[in-house]
C-alpha cells in the first residue's frame, strides 16, 4: 500500500515531553477501534498510518473526523530529497498536471533542515508551479500543497480534513453520565468525551419500556457517531422514587429531591465503580432545579465531582451543538422528566432543607437498584396506526383493536409510556411519545 494517512493533533502536541507518549498512545488506540488495520510511524507531532488495504483506507478516512484528539488529517505522499531544487522536482512531478487553471498557495513548515528555510520552499515550489499554468492567492485559492520538510525527506499534501481536536478519549479517566437521552444530556456526554473523559451512562427510568427504549436510541447514536465504545449503558427504575416523594414531600420541594435522588444513585454508582466524576446536562438557570443555590443544595453532602459542561450554554447553544454532533432529531423523541411538583418550585434552597425533605425518601432511593441493560432495537410496526392524545382523550382498552399500531402522546411523553407499558401487557401493538416528537415525524405516524 502506498497510501499514507497522516494524522495531526494540537493539544497533546503542549504535554511535556513525559506524558505526551501516554496520550499519543490512547489517541492510536482509539484509531484502532475504528476497524481499521494499519502500522504507525512518527514524524515530529504527527502520527502517520500506513493501511494495511484500501478499505481500511476508507474505514480512516470515514472514521477519522470523528476521532477526539485528532486536530486534522490528510492522505500524504513522503518524498526523499537531496537539496532545495530536488525537492520542487518531487512537488511539481506530483501537481503540475492538477495545478493548470487553478488558483493554489504553498504552505511550508520546516523542522531541522539545513540550508533553507519556509519561506524558501513556498518561493520556489511557488514559482514552479505557476510556470505550469497555476496562479497564486494566499487568500483565495482552490489548492493548498502543504509540503512538511524534515531532514531529506518531506510529507506532502493538499487536502486537509479536519477532525474534532481535544483529548482522546481515556486519556482523562473515567466518569458517570447522568443520561436522560433528551437534547442536553448527550451534549454533556459529548463535551466530557471531547475531554478525554470515557463514559458509562446512567439511565433513570421514569417511563417505562418505552422511555428506555428512546433514551437507548439516543445512546446507541452517540456511540455509533462518536465513541469508541460501546460504553455501559446503566438504568435505576425511578418509579418508586416517585410516588415515594409525592406521597411524602413538601411540593415546593419535590422537583428538587428527585434531582437530589439522581444525584445519590450517581454517586452510589461512582464510588462503587471508582469512577473520577459525574456528569450532568445542566445549564445555570434553564429551569428551577438549575439556579446556583438549588445546584449546591442538591449537591450538599455528596463527596463526588460533579462536572457540568453545559454551565454557562444557553438552550439554543446546546441544541446547535446537539445538531452538530448528530443526537438532535433523535433526543427531540424522548419525553422530558415529569413534573411532580404542585405549584411553584423553591428556587433558593437551603442545603439543611433539601437534606429535611430527602431525608423522606432516602430509603427508597438506597434501595433502588442499577442495573446494566443490553437492549435490540425495536422493529417498525407494519400494522394500521392510530394516534391516541391522552391529553385529550382517555383510554378504554376494552374499545381498542389488536390489529392496529397505537401511537400514545401527551405533553412530557411520561404518561404517554406508562399507558402504553400497560396495553402491552395486555396484548396490544403500541409505542408513547410526547406530542412534539410526533409533530417531528408525521410521515411515519399519519393521523387516521
Amino acid at each position: 500500500m502506498d497510501e499514507r494517512i497522516l494524522v495531526a493533533y494540537s493539544e497533546i502536541g503542549t504535554k511535556g515531553k513525559s506524558t505526551r507518549p501516554k496520550f499519543e498512545r490512547c489517541l492510536i488506540n482509539n484509531i484502532k477501534a475504528t476497524g481499521a488495520k494499519f502500522k504507525v510511524s512518527r514524524s515530529g507531532g504527527h502520527i502517520i498510518l500506513i493501511p494495511d488495504s484500501p478499505k481500511d483506507v476508507e474505514v480512516l478516512k470515514e472514521r477519522l473526523s470523528r476521532v477526539f484528539g485528532v486536530e486534522y488529517y490528510a492522505l500524504i505522499k513522503q518524498v526523499a530529497y537531496s537539496d532545495l531544487e530536488d525537492l520542487a522536482d518531487a512537488v511539481v512531478k506530483m501537481y503540475c498536471d492538477q495545478i493548470k487553471g487553478k488558483v493554489f498557495r504553498v504552505t511550508a513548515r520546516t523542522h531541522e533542515t539545513p540550508g533553507f528555510g519556509s519561506m524558501d520552499v513556498m518561493r520556489v515550489v511557488g514559482a514552479r508551479l505557476v510556470a505550469c499554468g497555476g496562479k497564486v492567492n494566499l487568500k483565495k485559492y482552490d489548492m493548498d500543497v502543504n509540503i512538511n520538510v524534515r531532514r531529506n525527506s518531506a510529507i506532502v499534501f493538499d487536502n486537509m480534513y479536519r477532525g474534532p481536536g481535544g483529548l482522546p478519549i481515556g486519556s482523562e479517566g473515567n466518569v458517570l453520565v447522568l443520561f436522560s437521552g433528551g437534547i442536553d444530556s448527550p451534549v454533556a456526554a459529548w463535551m466530557s468525551m471531547r475531554r478525554g473523559c470515557r463514559p458509562l451512562f446512567l439511565f433513570v427510568n421514569l417511563g417505562g419500556k418505552d422511555s428506555l427504549e428512546r433514551a437507548r436510541a439516543v445512546y446507541n447514536k452517540l456511540c455509533e457517531l462518536w465513541g469508541n465504545g460501546p460504553f455501559e449503558f446503566l438504568v435505576a427504575d425511578g418509579t418508586k422514587i416517585v410516588q415515594e416523594i409525592k406521597a411524602c414531600v413538601s411540593p415546593a420541594f419535590r422537583q428538587i429531591v428527585l434531582k437530589k435522588s439522581f444525584y445519590t444513585l450517581a454517586g452510589r454508582v461512582c464510588r462503587e465503580r471508582k469512577l473520577d466524576a459525574v456528569v450532568t446536562g445542566e445549564s445555570i438557570g434553564q429551569v428551577s432545579t438549575q439556579t446556583l443555590k438549588n445546584m449546591w443544595g442538591i449537591q450538599h453532602g455528596l463527596d463526588v465531582l460533579f462536572i457540568r459542561p453545559l454551565a454557562g450554554m444557553d438552550k439554543q447553544e446546546i441544541i446547535k451543538t446537539a445538531q452538530k454532533i448528530g443526537t438532535y432529531d433523535v433526543s427531540i423523541g424522548v419525553g422530558e422528566l415529569c413534573n411532580i411538583s404542585k405549584g411553584s418550585v423553591k428556587l433558593s434552597a437551603k442545603p439543611w432543607e433539601v437534606e429535611k425533605e430527602f431525608s423522606k425518601v432516602s430509603g427508597v432511593v438506597n434501595e433502588t437498584d442499577v442495573t446494566r441493560v443490553t437492549l435490540e432495537p425495536a422493529t417498525p410496526s407494519q400494522k394500521e396506526k392510530k394516534i391516541i392524545d391522552l391529553d385529550k382523550e382517555s383510554i378504554n382498552p376494552a374499545m381498542l383493536d389488536k390489529n392496529k399500531f397505537y401511537v400514545i402522546v401527551c405533553k412530557d411523553g411520561v404518561r404517554a409510556s406508562l399507558e402504553c407499558d400497560v396495553l402491552r401487557g395486555l396484548g396490544y401493538d403500541c409505542t408513547g411519545m410526547k406530542r412534539s416528537a410526533l409533530t417531528k415525524n408525521k410521515e411515519n405516524y399519519p393521523s387516521k
